[in-house]
């Protein structure tokens, strides 16, 4: 099984930045033995291609630790390659077929190419074509970087994550067909500037931090955070993604992962969805359970059908027409849709005017906003936190340091004091 190409990658070890000293001196060899270059390279245009050579090599060292045998496939048209984006990074550039030609070579045979196809229909009688499908081409370690591999015993633990991605992203409106929403480029102002900065500062602190996993198919280098943006518009979204550890299960992640010697404490904020929307709406929430429906005739025991119920309907941009998945398991049989709904605006008119208006974006602005000045105000503390969208993980000896951080970040993001949930 073969996955994308990710160019963001760099050597992290000693072992792994020697074997790429050897590689691309025997590349320069090539080149000037088959004299495959009128003149030097000017410096930019050789630290391109050397940075080009350090994202395959490691990506393809990665692989292998992953799947021993799998490749990495990746685009070689110039529609993508001649492109100018902040989200491609240094490696993905015009002159990446050349240097795969290099490495595919006889003599050095550090990669193996199997060379991507496009298939066409012809649309009228003067042969006109349009592409319908194709494949990328797929890249694998050959024998001479296999060799190296083993020689200096290259793992995952010898890679990590290049400070050459894009950590602000912009995505558009997202499609009806289910598809992830395509990124936007953007011109930079005093407000990206900073939002990047401060990711960039939690990012750095990662980098360096002690934290180890022993979970089989988990690759704890993997800490590079990106606050992901929606709908085209900075005021919407900022969650952070890309950390090993988010996509988890909450029972792996305890027994699995250690933070400077010590287990793990998760503290989780509770209800900030709803909060969030209290705030947007300019409104005080009641006292208790926000998804306690019981004195609109609903049952406790409906708890977990009503949250996401409620949920749901912070993110939908137009009225619900049927419960979300999983709701009616805790739901009775005896209660339909517009029951739920009904006292849902009984016990927050408040907010009757805010639901299905598709306010998700605004929301998880508030709720982002708040998780990184826990990080940052964390981490000048001296504490590694890593983050799960309302939630964090600590180090169970920073516990009760992190519970008074939270509380004093998430009451003013609110409004009111929130509950956080430590276990």
């Amino acid at each position: 099984m073969n996955r994308p190409f990710n160019p963001h990658l760099c050597a992290g070890s000693a072992n792994l930045s020697t074997a790429l000293e050897e590689i691309l001196k025997q590349l320069a060899g090539f080149e000037e033995f088959h004299k495959l270059r009128k003149r030097k390279r000017r410096a930019v245009d050789q630290a391109t291609f050397e940075r080009t050579v350090e994202a395959l090599v490691c990506d393809l060292v990665l692989r292998e630790s992953e799947a021993p045998g799998s490749g990495i496939h990746l685009p070689l048209g110039h529609k993508v390659l001649r492109k100018k984006s902040r989200y491609k990074g240094v490696a993905l550039n015009k002159t990446l077929p050349e240097v795969l030609r290099i490495m595919a070579a006889d003599e050095m045979s550090f990669v193996e190419v199997e060379k991507g196809r496009t298939t066409f229909k012809v649309i009228n009688q003067d042969l006109d074509v349009i592409p319908l499908s194709g494949e990328q081409t797929v890249v694998r370690a050959g024998s001479k970087l296999l060799s190296r591999i083993t020689k200096y015993q290259l793992s995952q633990n010898d890679v990590r994550e290049a400070p050459d991605e894009e950590v602000i992203v912009l995505r558009s409106k997202k499609p009806k067909n289910d598809k992830p929403a395509p990124t936007l480029e953007y011109d930079d102002t005093p407000e990206t500037r900073s939002l990047r900065s401060s990711l960039r500062a939690i990012n750095s602190y990662l980098a360096g931090a002690v934290i180890e996993c022993d979970l089989a198919g988990i690759n704890d280098q993997q800490r590079r955070l990106r606050r992901i943006f929606h709908n085209g518009d900075f005021q919407n979204g900022g969650r952070l993604y890309g950390g090993f550890w988010q996509g988890m299960r909450s029972d792996d992640r305890r027994m699995h992962i250690i933070i400077e010697g010590d287990c793990i404490a998760e503290l989780d904020v509770g209800q900030t969805g709803i909060l969030a929307l209290y705030k947007l709406a300019g409104a005080t929430p009641p006292k208790g359970d926000l998804y306690d429906l019981s004195a609109a005739g609903i049952p406790t025991t409906a708890r977990d059908g009503i949250k996401k119920v409620m949920n749901a309907m912070v993110s939908a941009s137009e009225p619900l027409k049927r419960l979300p998945k999983g709701a009616r398991k805790a739901i009775p049989r005896s209660l339909s849709l517009r029951d739920v709904t009904n006292a849902i605006d009984k016990i927050h008119p408040r907010l009757s005017g805010h639901w299905c208006k598709g306010l998700y974006g605004a929301v998880w602005r508030i709720e982002s906003n708040a998780l990184v000045e826990v990080l940052t105000r964390l981490n000048s503390k001296g504490i590694v936190a890593l983050p799960i969208h309302d939630a964090v993980l600590v180090a169970d000896m920073h516990k009760d340091r992190a519970l008074e951080v939270m509380l004093e970040v998430y009451e003013k993001a609110l409004g009111v004091r929130p509950k956080i949930a430590v276990s």
